[in-house]
């Protein structure tokens, strides 16, 4: 689909395909550099490639080149230093590894032969490294048809302005190119390091109106942004993914965005795009389970862990990846649900439970108690190794400005002797700043 997109389809010539802090594309000037990529780069046709990715034109003309000569093309991150993107591509057997060069004012990608390379699928796939930065990480294989499946496609004369918030080579970053060029939209990238005020503004700046984006990074914009930056941006649709959706956040950005569409989705690397929630409230109904969605997705609960079938999930794992694909019929997702009445929510990853001396807590569910009180603008709850107990609760909390901290602690804590048992009560809370994000723009939840 994506070569289709760049190099037969009518185009908006002049209109920009791709914007970033230092520079910008048109749509004839993209097809020009992914026609000059397709004809250096003949050498790799069907084979097994790496391809290091920067959020920027000249990685999508790659990209976009690669795809019509039916390359098997792993995305990596282009921030990896070359002798680890090197090691990770010979731990997967591939061909080649494309890194980015410059002779002047032409732009081409050097190829780097590795050797001992394993066979080619025999057909176009893209491959997304999931987790890992050398070794053998975890690699899904999808077929270009697959994962432009759940593309919704609209009127071509909307030429929508997307903001990629995410890895551009990870599946949710993928998925939100894909959905602008195929309304010849344009992809605003903010720089990397962007701090939410700058981001703003540049979104502002730039008309951005669709905006797909993890809890997290919204909660950062939200924190550190100006309203009056916020509410300059001309959003229409806030699409929100990656992790747990709450209330609270769904409620703040009605508050700031009153006409923009809210829609929740969960996908993964694995299983594609699932569903989407368009009710404005946090969690799915369960009506959802147990029944063949839109997509042909259906769903169902076994002890508490949510387990999926999906018609966009991908291929396989790659042979090499350090997960082999099962033959299961349902996928277990490791994600965590509890049933409330009519609703089914999110209580967090499996690898997130804090063994409380044998009793499970999920962080999510602490966390929503927690974002109730007055004074809590976010809140990050995570293990802590204890002697007695095995595992005992903390948490982080940023507080809204001007927030008294020893007024807002005592809060905390009798809200959660109130609403939770002993077991989930955080034993210890620290006042931050802000959370750290993993790369996928998720915050990180690691035990200590």
């Amino acid at each position: 689909m994506l070569s289709d997109l760049v190099f037969d389809a009518t185009i908006p010539a002049e209109q920009r395909a791709i914007v970033t802090p230092d520079d910008s594309l048109t749509w004839l000037q993209l097809r020009i550099r992914a026609q000059e990529m397709f004809g250096s780069l003949q050498g790799v046709r069907r084979r097994r490639i790496g391809l290091t990715f920067r959020p920027e034109g000249d990685s999508y003309a790659a990209l976009a080149a690669l795809h019509r000569l039916e390359s098997d093309v792993f995305v990596i991150d282009a921030s990896l230093p070359n002798d680890e993107a090197r090691q990770l591509a010979k731990g997967l057997r591939l061909g080649a590894l494309l890194t980015k060069s410059s002779d002047g004012s032409f732009t081409r990608y050097e190829v780097q032969t590795l050797g001992d390379e394993a066979a080619w699928s025999g057909h176009a796939s893209i491959v997304i490294l999931t987790s890992g930065s050398t070794g053998r990480p975890k690699a899904a294989q999808h077929s270009w048809e697959g994962i432009a499946r759940p593309i919704r496609k609209g009127a071509l004369e909307q030429s929508p302005v997307w903001l990629l918030s995410y890895r551009p080579q990870l599946y949710a970053g993928l998925q939100v190119m894909l959905q602008c060029f195929s309304d010849r939209g344009t992809l605003v990238i903010p720089g990397p390091n962007m701090d939410p005020r700058a981001c703003a503004n540049f979104m502002a700046n730039q008309g951005v109106e669709y905006v797909s984006a993890t809890p997290s990074y919204w909660r950062r914009l939200l924190m550190f942004a100006p309203r009056e930056a916020l509410r300059a941006i001309p959003i229409k649709q806030i699409t929100i993914g990656g992790e747990v959706v709450d209330q609270p956040l769904l409620e703040q950005l009605k508050r700031i965005y009153p006409t923009a569409r809210l829609v929740h989705i969960y996908a993964t690397t694995e299983l594609g795009r699932c569903f989407a929630v368009v009710d404005g409230l946090a969690g799915f109904p369960t009506s959802y389970l147990n029944n063949v969605l839109q997509d042909g997705t259906e769903l169902k609960v076994c002890d508490g862990e949510l387990f999926v079938k999906s018609k966009n999930s991908m291929q396989k794992y790659d042979p090499l990846s350090s997960q082999q694909s099962s033959d299961a019929e349902w996928f277990a997702t490791a994600d965590l649900v509890t049933i409330v009445k009519d609703r089914v929510y999110f209580a967090g990853r499996k690898s997130e439970m804090i063994n409380v001396a044998g009793t499970k807590v999920y962080p999510a569910e602490v966390e929503r108690v927690i974002r109730t009180v007055p004074g809590v603008f976010d809140v990050r709850v995570f293990g802590k190794t204890s002697s007695i107990a095995g595992e005992l609760v903390a948490c982080e909390i940023v507080p809204e400005k001007g927030t008294d901290p020893i007024v807002l602690k005592e809060s905390v804590s009798r809200t959660c002797r109130s609403e939770l048992a002993s077991s989930h009560q955080p034993r210890s809370v620290k006042f931050v700043e802000k959370f750290e994000l993993s790369a996928a723009g998720k915050t990180v939840r690691t035990k200590i």
